[in-house]
């Protein structure tokens, strides 16, 4: 990185911890809705018709759940507290989230006929807000005390 860029970086990353960290959540999950949406869509895409939708909604899951820990615990949280616990928990909220958001899914399509990728996408607004919860009171509950 050449040294004139170096200040201009450091600006930008002091400024992003100044937001609130509800603010950072909701960039995170912003961050996070569209690309398990991305995620969602293109195995949809390439996928269907031989895999049933709700499976590719678990596959999805499988991908984004990564990615959307590491910006949970390094840009929102800054979690210094042991990397397994914290993943465990995280994956404890995701699992609830997820049941929540399959079964949304299955009754958006079954019952309400709406199509999967619509559907997909009002069940990823609704689990922005549940996962703000399960993650700020449970999966990162200790850094709370800490900010």
């Amino acid at each position: 990185m050449s040294i004139a860029l170096r200040p201009v970086m450091e600006t930008r990353a002091t400024h992003w911890w100044r937001l609130p960290e509800k603010l950072r959540f909701l960039a995170a999950g912003a961050y996070n809705t569209a690309f398990g949406y991305a995620a969602f869509g293109a195995l949809y895409g390439l996928l269907t018709p031989r895999v049933n939708y709700l499976v590719i909604a678990l596959l999805a899951y499988v991908v984004s759940v990564t990615s959307a820990y590491a910006v949970y615990r390094w840009l929102v949280f800054r979690a210094m507290d042991g990397f397994t616990a914290s993943f465990l928990r995280f994956n404890l909220s995701q699992l609830t989230a997820l049941g929540c958001g399959m079964t949304g899914l299955y009754l958006l399509v079954q019952i309400g006929h709406v199509h999967p990728l619509i559907a997909q996408a009002i069940v990823l607004v609704m689990m922005l807000l549940v996962t703000f919860v399960l993650h700020s009171r449970f999966s990162f509950r200790n850094q709370l005390a800490k900010h």
